[in-house]
């Protein structure tokens, strides 16, 4: 059986040492997230475990779930990020952006996504970095593909780059080791782009991982994917995007990696209408307790470039195709604070949180607290403009929340909110 070991204070070469002592076999190894993955019997497991500063985790199987929607699809959406880009001069793009896509692959010869794919590494046993499974293709389309212009099938950042790093196989499937060791190669690009003083905006310096994918939450905060989540956010400031998962509507049935509190948990609204969570859209509190998602934001009957063929689009539904939408906004949110404050400027939605009950909007009868369907709502500003002022006097930093802010209360206004 294969094991996940990770450390809790044991160096990885000790790690190695342990793993080998017992008699491990088919080891593999991180860089920098800390973890070991290796075949052991359970009498071996059993060993490994008594040895202090680890902990051992039997390998899970992870799934991208998505939902072929027969409906129409809803151009409303394009339309709304093409005005919110337009309404800046010259237009946002999401220039400098880089979105580490971790799924089936992307097939970067589409019309909408060609010159978008900047990096690849394949972690599956299938033979190829292409999206034969069809999921990860239409992530990337979310996040950055397209063109920027009226009537152009556009994702939401068309100026934003991917690096598609593959961690689910032809057949759909992943595992906690390859997914640990996709993250692990995204963080090792992060600190190659940093050692190289590479400015956070350059192409090959990543800036999100977006896991739409999901396994069962179980409570546990070890489990060698959530571990991996929270070293990538806290030591190598990426943002974690994951999708909250597609088994709604019943309560506590938001995924992991979703479930841990360092990653940005994404639930789906109705594309249509009032601000209606999504059936399928799936549910807080966590496991361990946590309210969560932390936000939500449109994921039915949206069009996206297909695996198929490169001049093929197909319409599905999902919080896997909302959560590359919130990951593709932070390209606008960022482009629109750099113009206003210079290159140095940043954006994290994981410091952004803070902030949440500013920008954000829920309908009248939803708690106005972050709550277990909407989490903080549509990152959208449902209140007049002057909110903007009472975040700058009473929050410290404010004024640097200002263009994120102004853009929140567009997008609401774009998009009918109150």
């Amino acid at each position: 059986m294969r094991y996940a070991l990770i450390s809790k204070g044991l160096p990885l070469s000790d790690l190695l040492a342990e793993a080998k002592k017992v008699g491990a076999r088919d080891i593999t190894r991180t860089k920098l997230v800390e973890q070991v993955f290796c075949e052991m019997d359970e009498t071996q497991a059993k060993a490994l475990a008594k040895v202090p500063g680890l902990v051992i985790k039997p390998i899970k199987e992870y799934l991208t779930n998505q939902v072929v929607a027969v409906a129409q699809p809803v151009e409303t959406i394009s339309d709304v990020f093409h005005l919110l880009r337009s309404y800046f001069s010259p237009p946002l793009t999401g220039t400098g952006l880089t979105v580490a896509v971790l799924d089936s692959g992307i097939r970067k010869s589409h019309e909408a996504l060609q010159n978008k794919v900047v990096y690849e590494a394949n972690f599956t046993d299938s033979p190829s970095a292409s999206d034969v499974f069809g999921h990860g293709t239409q992530v990337a389309f979310m996040i950055a593909g397209g063109l920027h212009g009226l009537g152009y099938k556009a994702g939401v950042s068309p100026g934003a780059t991917l690096m598609n790093i593959k961690v689910i196989s032809d057949e759909g499937i992943g595992n906690d080791e390859d997914i640990v060791m996709g993250i692990d190669r995204v963080c090792e690009l992060a600190e190659e782009a940093r050692k190289k003083g590479l400015w956070v905006t350059d192409e090959l310096y990543p800036n999100i991982i977006n896991l739409s994918l999901g396994a069962e939450d179980d409570g546990d905060p070890d489990n060698p994917v959530r571990a991996a989540c929270r070293k990538a956010s806290t030591e190598y400031g990426l943002d974690v995007i994951a999708a909250a998962g597609n088994s709604g509507p019943n309560m506590t049935t938001v995924m992991l990696p979703a479930c841990d509190p360092e990653v940005i948990a994404v639930g789906a609204i109705e594309t249509t209408g009032d601000l209606v969570i999504w059936e399928k859209s799936s549910r807080g509190p966590t496991v361990q307790g946590e309210t969560k998602p932390d936000f939500v934001i449109w994921g039915t009957n949206l069009e996206m470039a297909s695996n198929k063929a490169d001049d093929e689009y197909l319409t599905k539904s999902g919080t896997s195709f909302a959560a590359p939408m919130l990951a593709g906004l932070t390209g606008l949110l960022w482009e629109s604070g750099r113009r206003a404050y210079g290159e140095s400027w940043q954006f994290r939605w994981t410091d952004a949180r803070q902030y949440a009950p500013y920008f954000s909007t829920k309908p009248s009868d939803a708690p106005l607290n972050k709550d277990n369907s909407y989490g903080y709502g549509l990152p959208a500003m449902g209140t007049m403009l002057g909110e903007v002022a009472h975040v700058s006097s009473s929050s410290q930093g404010g004024m640097e929340m200002f263009p994120m802010v102004m853009m929140m209360a567009l997008m609401s206004a774009l998009t009918g909110g109150v």
